[in-house]
């Protein structure tokens, strides 16, 4: 077994986005205050948002900036091509080289107090089914749904909604990454000892890092782009190579990528495109708007 690599247990959501309090009537004045950019590529159309990944059902409708944009798009690209049934799918089909013996289930070695509080997010049935794989599945899982555990609910996710919006308007839908270059963010090799060590700080500070997580989300859905940008900078030390390290493997690598594809699809598939990614991709080093300057286009604020 390898070692385990730290720097793969950070949470992708949590350095991401969030989102609390109700949603202004963002209207389309120029600028708005919506996390929402524009760049033209070679003749090629991008309106680039922002996207959080759990909601509550009273943000909706969403602002008219977003939606109107999208329809103004011919082609919807998100970080992942798939609705979110075919991802989940995906990834237990992905984690099926990571099946324990049926002797090192998890839940023989977590705590009965520490399966009580998953239940809390997951459900008796639901949870049940993430025992038989390595620790990294249910670690990952639980980053992304620990915001049940403050009231938000992942099913309704931005990126869910426009997914489900362009698949009924017959968009086409293209993905910048695949399921893999996503899960690795998370996986890790270890003992099953330690994988349990690591579930149960996880598990043991989810209630806690999701309530940190909450400035990110007032932020968002205050249409509050700087505080956003400070929440989602706050604590990063780039001086520190894991921290470093942690965020190129999320952010930069992928944002340059990312770039790349916007030209050519730009070359190969000239349209008017709607780009719906996660929020913290538009701030910090080596964003998407800083990137594509770099390239020497225009980014506007619309």
């Amino acid at each position: 077994m390898k070692k385990l690599n730290s720097t793969k247990k950070i949470s992708l959501l949590s350095v991401i986005t969030g989102l609390l309090i109700l949603v202004p009537a963002c209207t389309q004045k120029e600028p708005s205050d919506c996390f929402i950019w524009k760049t033209e590529i070679n003749g090629s159309t991008f309106y680039m948002a922002g996207s959080i990944h759990s909601a509550k059902e009273a943000y909706y409708p969403l602002p008219r900036t977003y939606t109107d944009y999208y329809k103004k798009a011919d082609k919807v690209i998100m970080e992942l091509e798939n609705d979110f049934e075919g991802i989940e799918q995906e990834i237990f089909n992905y984690a099926q080289k990571d099946t324990l013996p049926e002797a090192d289930y998890l839940d023989k070695y977590l705590k009965p107090e520490s399966i009580e509080k998953l239940k809390q997010i997951f459900g008796e049935d639901e949870l049940d089914k993430y025992f038989k794989y390595e620790g990294w599945l249910l670690n990952m899982t639980i980053t992304g749904t620990k915001s049940k555990l403050v009231g938000f609910d992942p099913l309704l996710a931005i990126d869910k909604y426009f997914h489900e919006l362009a698949t009924k308007d017959n968009k086409e839908i293209i993905g910048l990454d695949d399921i893999k270059t996503q899960v690795v963010l998370f996986e890790f090799d270890a003992p099953v000892l330690i994988q349990v060590q690591v579930l149960e700080n996880t598990i043991a500070n989810m209630e806690s890092q999701a309530e940190k997580e909450l400035p990110l989300f007032e932020a968002y859905f205050s249409d509050n782009i700087a505080l956003l940008e400070e929440e989602f900078l706050k604590g990063m030390d780039f001086n520190n190579p894991q921290v470093k390290q942690a965020y190129d493997m999320v952010f930069t690598n992928r944002n340059k990528s990312w770039v790349e594809q916007f030209e050519k699809l730009a070359e190969e598939q000239p349209a008017t495109y709607f780009v719906l990614v996660g929020a913290g991709h538009y701030f910090g080093p080596d964003n998407i708007r800083e990137l594509l300057e770099q390239k020497g286009y225009t980014v506007e604020k619309i």
